[in-house]
């Protein structure tokens, strides 16, 4: 069963799903490598997008059910 997308206007405190507070940020693209990235990655502060950006992609998700949150609205609507 397809789940709709939950949309944010907002990195959620904790997850309405299970309730979670463990939230991390997508980052899309090539990131530059640092220590204090891969400390972030370790943590799970960050979660790695990929290289191929949509304009409808999560802006988080939750660490622990690893359920996407997108933006409110998204870019995919718009009016010519």
């Amino acid at each position: 069963m397809k789940m709709d997308k939950i949309r944010v206007s907002e990195m959620p405190k904790k997850c309405p799903v299970c309730g979670s507070v463990k939230i991390a940020a997508y980052l899309w693209g090539e990131p530059a490598y640092s220590e204090e990235f891969e400390a972030d990655l370790k943590g799970k502060k960050i979660i790695l997008g990929g290289c191929c950006i949509s304009d409808d992609d999560p802006f988080c998700a939750c660490v622990k059910c690893n359920t996407d949150f997108y933006n409110l609205t998204n870019n995919l609507n718009h009016e010519t």
